[in-house]
């Protein structure tokens, strides 16, 4: 994501519209000159919930560059 001011508050405003239940959340930048962060969030979400749907709308975020899924295989 590039680094804006409201940015993270954009994506949890995106996320809770589908009772995503963020549990850890880190940000750290990925360059020398902070211009772009990494976030990485684990997240708690009822099985109904399209991760599909929540990656391609987190994706539609102007500052976003990319957006990455992995499931935790303890918890599936």
């Amino acid at each position: 994501m590039s680094n804006e001011a409201g940015v993270l508050a954009r994506i949890s405003t995106l996320i809770r519209k589908f009772q995503v239940n963020i549990r850890s959340l880190d940000v750290a930048p990925i360059d020398d000159t902070e211009r772009f962060s990494d976030i990485h969030m684990v997240m708690e979400m009822a099985k109904t919930a399209p991760i599909e749907i929540v990656m391609q709308k987190l994706l539609a975020l102007i500052p976003v560059v990319s957006v990455n899924y992995e499931e935790d295989e303890k918890l599936s």
